[in-house]
């Protein structure tokens, strides 16, 4: 990375809080946690689309770089949007009210548009246990015609090459459970268009898991098979959830949340070729922690004697080097039988099986097993502050029919990870650990691990946390980045996943307004991302849309690459000596004899243009506390500017000079360094 994201990730806390009582420096920043700023997402629109709030008003988006047009599952409405981004703002074109289209189509959730032909493909459901259909409209709206799939469509994609479309099938159960269809992949063969796909039904093929046999499926793979027996229980518990397609479009990478596991598919081949197993994330670790408890009052996250299945939803993945990796957004998700007496739950609290709870530390790296003996002593798994309300699986026991627990296995990792596609089993390359909670809990420390659809501080954190729901994969000034959206705080967290073995935190921004009662003005509880790439993008800027379910809602982003400035201290031999700090930041040291009010001044070059005005923060240090600011707003990109501040000072305070893009009261806007 460029040598300025390393003092912006030392500066990025310490300015982040130059408005605030409290003395700051740049030495109390925490990099990790930080950001480097390097990215800037300003968000440029806003479109409601009339649903209740928590009515699924925006789930899924797609963008269509031809029309300029994106195209939004409306799961209120049972409707497809069409919306117009070509102004810059987001302009509601026609609206597709699905269940009018044709009797059998119940619901929609997913919809793709075609990189080069004129259609978009939407997952339509029908009345369960039927199975579903994949429908097809021109970009305008007109429909064209639909074709089955499999049982429950919920995603759809197209592989890289716009030669086929993949449906994932959830196969979920009726509500009694009476029937439980198989889950499977649709795979649909577009290259000659959907009029070919609509004469020809042997262009749609439906995959399901059938044909594997043990052997293809890795041992640690949660399978719950409720009436079957063990060896025929994945042909209908496996319920895809997302999938990514390789470059070359021969694989595909489909997620099975429930199940903890990842399946490979030949596409060509119409085969699923193995079943890889996740594992477990042991939050025993340093840097692993999270927040159990809502009843505690406070933020408390730290390691725990807990393993979490990794479950992700929303998966992309990106090559590096030749290699293949698989990002996934590990939100979690309890298996239920989806009996409407409630006869089965797997989501149990600490609490309640406290007293079956004998831990064994040969599955965490993080406790003695005196330590966790100790902590079954102490009332640790019945105290609603500690574990007690933690919410855990029943279904997973040290040995079958013991009765006895020998590990706690919690739902999602709170987290998003990094696979190499070549070995999945293997575990994540990468995991970013406990730092959503840390990130969220030191910019927005008041509203922490609130839910999506009410405020409440701490209410998420026995439950899944944050809950990272998708993840999406953009390129931006040469480097590569994981966009990730929490869809409990809502907001969008961004790493730079370049080195997928050494990803670093650049952004969290969050347009949710935690006081603002009117949802339909707010973004809240992100379901589905669609990254533009600038080539691609309505203004020529890299762009992120962001579907927000529970306030129904679609927010545009323009991401931007920071300009830079060079700044250079003013000579002023009378009254201070210039330097540079351990963080790379311009000083000015006031002389021995020296006191009063004093001008400091710098010299600021533009070396890379930034769009609008900047803001060159003079900050006043004594003892290493701040002590004094002062700011100066302009357009520095117009020539060669000097900027100055005075300050009432003593024999060797400290004036430190830097240039930001603003300096605001918001704590979920980070100031975005702008100097090499």
């Amino acid at each position: 990375m460029k040598s300025w994201n390393k003092i912006a990730a030392a500066l990025a806390v310490s300015t982040a809080a130059l408005l605030a009582p409290q003395a700051v420096t740049a030495a109390d920043a925490q990099p990790s946690y930080a950001g480097t700023q390097e990215l800037s997402l300003k968000k440029t629109g806003h479109y409601y689309t009339g649903a209740e709030l928590a009515g699924t008003g925006a789930e899924i988006v797609s963008y269509d770089a031809g029309s300029k047009k994106a195209f939004l599952v409306n799961g209120f409405s049972k409707a497809i949007e069409i919306l117009d981004l070509a102004s810059g703002d987001i302009k509601p074109v026609r609206q597709t009210v699905i269940t009018s289209v044709y009797a059998g189509f119940d619901d929609v959730t997913s919809v793709v548009a075609h990189p080069t032909q004129d259609f978009i493909a939407a997952a339509v459901p029908a009345a369960k246990p039927n199975r579903g259909y994949v429908v097809f409209f021109k970009k305008n709206g007109d429909y064209i015609g639909h074709v089955p799939a499999g049982y429950h469509p919920d995603m759809i994609t197209v592989t890289p090459d716009g030669g086929k479309l993949l449906v994932a099938n959830e196969g979920e159960p009726n509500p009694t459970y009476s029937e439980d269809p198989p889950g499977s992949v649709t795979i649909i063969d577009v290259a000659d268009g959907v009029q070919s796909v609509l004469a020809d039904p042997s262009k749609v093929s439906d995959i399901d898991f059938s044909a594997l046999t043990k052997d293809d499926i890795d041992e640690n793979v949660r399978i719950f098979p409720k009436g079957k027996n063990v060896a025929e229980g994945w042909k209908v518990d496996f319920e895809p959830e997302y999938i990514a397609v390789s470059p070359d479009s021969r694989t595909a990478y489909v997620t099975l949340q429930e199940n903890n596991a990842i399946a490979s598919l030949d596409i060509a081949g119409k085969a699923f070729t193995r079943i890889h197993a996740l594992g477990y994330k042991d939050f025993s670790e340093a840097g692993n922690g999270f927040d159990a408890s809502d009843k505690d009052g406070k933020i408390n996250i730290q390691p725990w004697p807990v393993l979490g299945a990794y479950m992700p939803d929303g998966m992309s993945l990106y090559q590096s080097e030749g290699k293949t990796y698989l990002v996934t957004a590990n939100e979690g998700d309890a298996r239920a039988d989806w009996n409407e007496d409630g006869v089965y739950e797997e989501e149990v609290r600490v609490k309640d099986i406290a007293s079956k709870i004998q831990l064994d530390a040969g599955k965490l790296k993080g406790f003695t097993q005196d330590q966790l003996d100790q902590m079954k002593t102490d009332g640790t798994f019945t105290d609603d502050k500690k574990l007690g309300r933690l919410k855990v699986s029943n279904a997973v026991y040290s040995v079958t029919g013991t009765g006895y627990y020998d590990a706690l296995y919690g739902f999602g990792a709170r987290s998003f990870s990094i696979w190499d596609a070549d070995n999945i089993g293997d575990g994540p390359v990468f995991d970013s650990g406990d730092a959503f909670e840390q990130i969220t809990a030191k910019l927005l420390p008041a509203y922490f691990n609130s839910d999506h659809e009410s405020v409440k501080f701490d209410s998420r954190s026995s439950g899944k946390g944050p809950e990272p729901e998708d993840v999406k994969i953009g390129r931006v000034g040469g480097e590569t980045y994981a966009f990730i959206g929490l869809e409990r705080m809502s907001g969008i967290v961004v790493y730079n996943v370049t080195k997928p073995t050494k990803p670093h935190f650049v952004t969290y921004v969050n347009h949710r307004d935690f006081e603002e009662l009117d949802f339909r003005n707010n973004e809240l509880g992100p379901e589905g991302l669609q990254f533009i790439p600038a080539e691609a993008s309505p203004n020529g800027k890299p762009m992120l849309l962001v579907a927000n379910e529970i306030s129904g809602t679609l927010a545009a982003y323009e991401i931007s690459v920071p300009g830079k400035f060079a700044v250079k201290p003013v000579e002023d031999a009378a009254v201070y000596t210039t330097g540079t700090n351990v963080n790379g930041v311009q000083t000015m040291t006031v002389k021995q004899g020296v006191a009063g009010f004093r001008t400091f001044a710098a010299q600021v070059t533009s070396e890379e243009a930034h769009y609008g005005k900047e803001t060159v923060v003079f900050k006043q240090l004594r003892g290493g506390v701040q002590i004094g600011l002062a700011a100066v707003r302009a357009d520095f990109d117009l020539s060669d500017m000097e900027a100055q501040a005075s300050f009432n000072v003593a024999t060797g305070d400290v004036i430190e000079v830097f240039v930001v893009d603003e300096l605001t009261n918001n704590p979920a806007k980070l100031p975005i360094l702008l100097q090499n």
